[in-house]
């Protein structure tokens, strides 16, 4: 079976990040050897510096805003929820009718607490 020059390109990040097992780095270098123009874009990939995280710059400032953001949409969160369950409470609570608005639980009988 003949391995396409696709099957290697979908080899290369693993190759090139050196996570690969040995026998694909193998069968990655004997292809490399017969194509230059993949060989090129192999060594310019390992030109380039790929070691560690890309930094990201974060001033004081920024973080600031971020957590003001954060904490406003967390309070308006809280709010919307307090909202949502009193209105459903509000729904199950309260009946409408000819009388009126009455509790649904109006009519019952006074139950003591021993």
């Amino acid at each position: 079976m003949k391995i396409t020059r696709d099957v290697i390109v979908d080899l290369l990040p693993l190759y090139l990040a050196n996570e690969a097992s040995d026998d694909t780095r193998s069968l990655v270098e004997a292809y490399l050897a017969d194509d230059p123009a993949l060989t090129k874009l192999v060594e310019q990939s390992n030109q380039q510096n790929w070691e560690g995280d890309v930094p990201v710059p974060l001033d004081k400032e920024h973080e600031m805003k971020s957590f003001e953001k954060t904490r406003q949409l967390l309070v308006q969160q809280r709010v919307l929820m307090a909202f949502a369950i009193f209105s459903t409470l509000m729904i199950v609570a309260v009946r409408g009718g000819e009388e009126g608005i009455r509790w649904l639980w109006g009519d019952l009988p006074q139950v003591g607490w021993l």
